[in-house]
């Protein structure tokens, strides 16, 4: 069997899954502030949480061992699971995909979390190097990955095909959802088994959901690469 050569595309985005991977690990968050409850350097997986008094004030505290909230560790965890062996996947075998979907929610994410950075009052003392790092390679490893599936964008038209019906079909999940939650609630009686189940489903609906709304604009970017990429090859034709 012919072994597949490494393009720089390829080890590019291995690369960056590689510095995505410890970048996750790194601290995302510099908590100084004396008026924090919690302080320290904290990194995507331990995170405080943030919670609100009765009183109204916002602290950062850890949740306790086995409750609700721990269980969203178990969900980071499986993130960074894919994140990692998407480094060898990339050297073995060429899967853009594999790619944009192990990336697509950490780099988001850590984009958003600079709304919680900015809680914190200084975003260069607050920000952590983690969450740079997370930024710059996240984006990189999921550009590169876009770019190659639209270059193949006729080779790819029933995935590309099949992501753009799981977008317009997340737009109307939240609906569907909120009957849905309503429905367990009621035909489960422990208090304990229904915050089990409801935070199993949601989490898997919000991740289906997240996936699906945050793809578009590569997914329009991707058609963009592709109708480039047919100008490009028509003009070498005429030539």
């Amino acid at each position: 069997m012919k072994k597949q050569k490494l393009s720089f595309s390829t080890l590019l985005q291995a690369g960056c899954s590689a510095i995505l991977f410890i970048s996750c690990l790194l601290p995302w968050l510099n908590i100084t502030s004396p008026q924090e409850f919690l302080r320290g350097e904290f990194s995507l997986i331990n995170m405080p949480v943030q919670t609100v008094s009765d009183t109204g004030i916002m602290t950062n505290t850890f949740p306790p061992a086995g409750s609700i909230f721990d269980y969203y560790r178990i969900v980071l965890y499986v993130i960074l699971f894919f994140i990692f062996i998407n480094i060898f996947i990339q050297l073995i075998k060429k899967i853009p995909l594999f790619t944009c979907y192990s990336c697509l929610l950490p780099t988001c994410f850590s984009y958003l979390f600079w709304a919680r950075v900015a809680d914190c009052g200084n975003y260069l003392e607050c920000a952590g190097i983690g969450l740079y790092l997370t930024n710059i390679f996240g984006t990189i490893a999921i550009a590169a990955a876009w770019t190659d599936l639209g270059r193949n964008y006729e080779i790819h038209r029933k995935l590309f095909s099949f992501c753009w019906k799981w977008s317009m079909l997340c737009f109307v999940l939240p609906i569907i959802l909120i009957p849905l939650s309503g429905f367990l609630r009621i035909q489960t009686f422990d208090i304990h088994i229904i915050q089990q189940i409801v935070f199993a489903f949601t989490t898997v609906c919000f991740i289906i959901w997240a996936i699906g709304i945050m793809q578009i604009p590569f997914l329009i970017y991707a058609k963009i690469v592709n109708q480039i990429s047919k100008q490009k090859n028509h003009q070498v034709r005429h030539f």
